[in-house]
């Protein structure tokens, strides 16, 4: 086999310097892919499961070729799932309840909510920094900007709990307290479309 597995990874997939065919942002294919990883072993791995097989192929035709794509398929998605599993703050096992974390930041709400029995099935967070902590924190790209109809398409029809923590500086008293006048208080009435949407 001309290529070396053991070098694979979603990392690997971001690099800005690796020459993919994809007409649509990057982040967002990764954000698919380590959705359906993350959800894997349960029914929201069927929501994402189209898109994320079709982005993944891409990306490993891209990186291996059409000669060596068919021998390393099965055997990169079981080392890139090890790898999107193999985090600091890892879903629990048997969970009670699945939600959705928008402005997700670095995954503090997730934390708590991980903590009472909780798994995610969809986060979004805008901020590339942000993002990248995310995803070593819990092995997940997170997609951008939920403001967006493209975004709001792929959250999972199913959940029980939406976690939002939106901008508060145009509610704060420490603030200009703009309210829903400052863009940033606008964002709640993004949150509260979702639940027309899924």
């Amino acid at each position: 086999m001309k290529s070396n597995l053991s070098k694979i990874s979603i990392d690997e997939f971001a690099d800005k310097r690796t020459k993919l065919p994809f007409s649509e942002p990057r982040n967002e294919k990764l954000a698919v892919v380590t959705h359906y990883l993350q959800n894997y072993h349960n029914d929201t791995s069927k929501f994402y499961k189209p898109k994320a097989r079709k982005y993944f192929d891409e990306m490993l035709l891209a990186k291996f070729g059409e000669e060596t794509y068919s021998e390393v398929s099965e055997k990169a998605l079981q080392q890139v799932l090890f790898e999107v599993e193999d985090v600091p703050f890892p879903t629990p096992e048997n969970y009670k309840f699945t939600f959705v974390d928008l402005f997700a930041g670095v995954g503090g709400f997730r934390i708590a909510l991980q903590n009472l029995g909780g798994k995610c099935v969809f986060s979004s967070e805008w901020d590339e920094q942000a993002q990248k902590t995310y995803k070593a924190n819990f092995g997940e790209i997170p997609f951008g900007d939920i403001t967006t109809e493209a975004t709001k398409k792929n959250i999972p029809p199913k959940f029980d709990i939406l976690c939002a923590g939106f901008p508060c500086q145009a509610f704060s008293i420490a603030g200009k307290r703009g309210g829903f006048e400052d863009t940033r208080g606008t964002l709640f009435f993004d949150i509260a479309t979702i639940k027309d949407i899924t």
